[in-house]
């Protein structure tokens, strides 16, 4: 039987946690868990009952909430919890994992604590004390603790099912018990993009903030964000040195991580760093993040503009008052309407501002349009516009077209055109010459993320676009591309004529 010494200890679930369960480590050898710096900092660290963790790969979070929550089972009568994974094939590794850590379990503490293994089935492993671990869907459920899994992942691919989670298994967990959410990033979309962000939000934190172990302005409803970067990661390091030429690409960028991050990178570090993202290439920011922001500005996989992001041109500044202001309409069902500004002299295109809305008549961006004149002392020229709008009826029974002239913009047609043919169009425009201003929120972001459609059961992209919030920005660039691809605007000055041809003021 056990000692006097090892049942006081087991009164301590960190305790516990370090030295009752086993696991099978990257070699396939069998070893007892013990908690990595990442793990420990997850449980000790940060003590809010919800937490949402943004991090770098094989932190080992899913083995931690997989132990966490298994223990609970065994030594918290009629406790039930829940691991939700991307797919069938992650919830059987999960399965066997915990079955793993179950058959390995010391035969004493079992008789001590009259634990046994009542069913192990689709509803979950069911213990002698009336607990109940379950992997898989949980609506209707009731949960005293969940564990999400790679939730950016089960977004993108898996939109249903993400809002399946947020509807029902996060509702299944009581005001004050425990959900964890971590993924890797997957974009600036989908539901833990969101979490993320209203939980940096609710700390009034913002970019690459770290600090966020204050608990004071969170409620129970609310989510604790955990970032854990590749440089906490004590696996992330190479003794062996790449070839110089690698670390000599990278060096610049160490020494603005340093800077800004206020710490030093150890040679193996860089070492390390180097040779990963020599083999990784475009998807070393999103699986080995630095920071937060890197780590959701990587372009995602499957977008269509990836390439022709990284080298934009996004500039703070880039008005010219000298110069007219044309812009480009998407004129989208159910009243969604995009709107981008721009500025165009000697084939080059500055893009200066965007608006973006939707339940509102025609009449209501006229007023828009004016007010952002008076405000900024814009002088417009032509506006383009799609090549359907005439062929849109209103409720008036005129056509868009003949509404938009009524009201005093100088629309010109975009040619019609093939979808295809548009995004190829908007590839070579990016190219440059062309700035975008900061501020363009929603056309930045509908650059990063606007991508095919991801069809679930064949897991591969199809060739046809993917409709979400980020389409209607994404079309109004196409729009503009293939304008100024067929009829570009005149270039004229606002200085040398009160108005310009277009939307007078």
């Amino acid at each position: 039987m056990l000692s006097e010494t090892m049942q006081t200890k087991l009164g301590s679930k960190l305790w516990r946690l370090n030295n009752l369960y086993k696991i099978r480590d990257k070699d396939g050898k069998l070893i007892t868990l013990r908690l990595n710096p990442s793990q420990r900092k997850v449980l000790q660290k940060f003590k809010h009952p919800k937490k949402v963790i943004l991090k770098s790969r094989q932190q080992g979070i899913s083995t931690l909430y997989l132990a966490y929550y298994l223990d609970d089972c065994l030594f918290k009568p009629g406790y039930q919890a829940g691991i939700q994974s991307i797919g069938q094939d992650e919830a059987d590794k999960l399965s066997k994992r915990a079955e793993l850590m179950w058959n390995e379990l010391d035969e004493d503490i079992k008789t001590i604590f009259e634990l046994r293994l009542v069913s192990n089935n689709q509803k979950g492993m069911t213990f002698s004390n009336g607990s109940i671990l379950k992997i898989g869907n949980f609506r209707g459920d009731t949960l005293q603790g969940l564990h999400v899994s790679e939730l950016g992942k089960i977004a993108k691919k898996y939109p249903e099912k993400a809002r399946e989670l947020k509807t029902g298994a996060f509702q299944a967990v009581g005001k004050n018990n425990k959900i964890t959410i971590e993924s890797t990033a997957e974009g600036k979309t989908g539901l833990f993009y969101e979490i993320w962000q209203k939980s940096m939000q609710k700390l009034q934190l913002v970019g690459d903030s770290i600090d966020t172990t204050s608990t004071k302005t969170l409620g129970p409803f609310d989510f604790q964000p955990i970032f854990l970067s590749w440089l906490a990661d004590p696996d992330c390091n190479l003794n062996i040195a790449p070839e110089d030429r690698l670390l000599d690409k990278y060096e610049p960028y160490f020494a603005h991580l340093e800077q800004k991050l206020r710490l030093d990178i150890l040679d193996s570090q860089r070492n390390w760093y180097a040779a990963k993202a020599d083999e990784l290439g475009d998807d070393m920011k999103q699986e080995y993040p630095s920071t937060p922001n890197e780590a959701f500005e990587q372009s995602i996989e499957g977008t269509y503009y990836a390439h022709e992001f990284e080298q934009l041109k996004i500039v703070d500044d880039n008005y010219d008052s000298n110069l007219a202001v044309y812009s480009v309409q998407d004129l989208g069902m159910n009243d969604d309407f995009s709107i981008i500004f721009f500025q165009y002299i000697g084939g080059k295109t500055n893009i200066i501002g965007e608006y973006n809305n939707s339940g509102h008549g025609l009449e209501h961006y006229k007023d828009m349009y004016v007010a952002l004149g008076n405000k900024f002392g814009w002088k417009y020229g032509n506006t383009y516009v799609p090549h359907d709008i005439k062929v849109k009826e209103l409720i008036s029974g005129k056509t868009r077209w003949d509404a938009v002239k009524e009201m005093g913009f100088n629309p010109i047609l975009v040619k019609k055109h093939r979808i295809v043919d548009g995004i190829e169009a908007t590839r070579q425009f990016l190219k440059g010459p062309v700035t975008i201003n900061s501020d363009c929120d929603k056309l930045i972001a509908a650059i990063q993320n606007y991508r095919k459609k991801y069809d679930a059961k064949y897991n591969v992209y199809l060739d046809a676009p993917q409709h979400d919030e980020f389409s209607h920005p994404a079309d109004a660039l196409r729009y503009l591309a293939m304008g100024l691809k067929h009829k570009p605007p005149a270039e004229v000055t606002s200085k040398r004529r009160r108005k310009v041809s277009g939307f007078s003021i």
